[in-house]
């Protein structure tokens, strides 16, 4: 989304400069101005890897996750590169995508009997959903077709979690999520108000080491951050907005 890009907040911040110095408004013009500042550093890596720094913070594990483990893994697709059709093209998988789903073939191979569900709908109105993929490429790594179920329709986290729990047969109310280290603590909520007992697995870490004097230079790759961490914020506060009000629905 645009708003939630530091780049569109400076080109906006420097058209209002502009008309601010025409129309003489000082005031104006060094808020305007300030807004540019602030912009700018919020496309350093500095910048971006403190709010990263932030969501992918160790998850706690309960006690049980790691004394009796669940036997079914949830994984959320996390994006595609391309436009696509061709259920068989694996590079259509983004790098979130991926990384999640080979976390998952990782904890199935440690126990016999696990299962993987993946959910994740079409990136786009008619395509091809984003667990089909997924589970294809599972499958090429070794997981056979009988230990993975797929979740076909949603196109958010909110729903992902939500369309998981409507699943039938249904799934155990125990389950290990596994998603990107940035993107779990949205997730996790998601799957909590669904009503899942949820154990956390987080990987696609994207927090680099602090680093002069790149750290403290603009760049595209921490604009990207920035973006995907600022989305996660604002998400995580719509969350909580939709639980308030189905909580205060229910009691209405």
């Amino acid at each position: 989304m645009w708003l939630l890009s530091p780049l569109s907040w400076l080109l906006l911040s420097g058209l209002g400069a502009c008309i601010a110095a025409r129309r003489r408004s000082s005031r104006w013009l060094r808020l305007l101005l300030a807004a540019a500042v602030l912009s700018t550093i919020a496309m350093t890596p500095m910048f971006a890897n403190l709010l990263l720094g932030w969501l992918e913070r160790p998850q706690p594990v309960p006690p049980h996750c790691v004394a009796s483990p669940p036997q079914v893994a949830v994984v959320l697709a996390g994006g595609v590169d391309r436009v696509s059709n061709d259920e068989r093209d694996m590079s259509v998988l983004g790098a979130a995508s991926r990384r999640r789903l080979e976390s998952a073939v990782d904890w199935w191979r440690e126990r016999p009997g696990r299962v993987i569900v993946v959910s994740g709908g079409p990136a786009w109105r008619g395509g091809t959903p984003e667990s089909r993929w997924m589970i294809r490429h599972a499958q090429r790594l070794g997981v056979p077709a009988a230990d993975l179920r797929g979740e076909e329709t949603s196109s958010n986290t909110w729903e992902n979690a939500q369309e998981v729990a409507a699943i039938a047969p249904a799934l155990p109310r125990r389950v290990v999520l596994i998603s990107s280290a940035m993107h779990l603590p949205r997730a996790r909520y998601a799957m909590e108000r669904a009503g899942f007992d949820v154990c956390p697995i987080a990987t696609d870490w994207r927090r680099t080491p602090f680093g002069l004097p790149g750290y403290l230079i603009p760049q595209s790759s921490a604009l990207l951050k920035t973006e995907a961490a600022l989305h996660e914020l604002v998400g995580m506060a719509y969350y909580r907005w939709l639980a308030s009000r189905d909580g205060r629905n229910r009691h209405d």
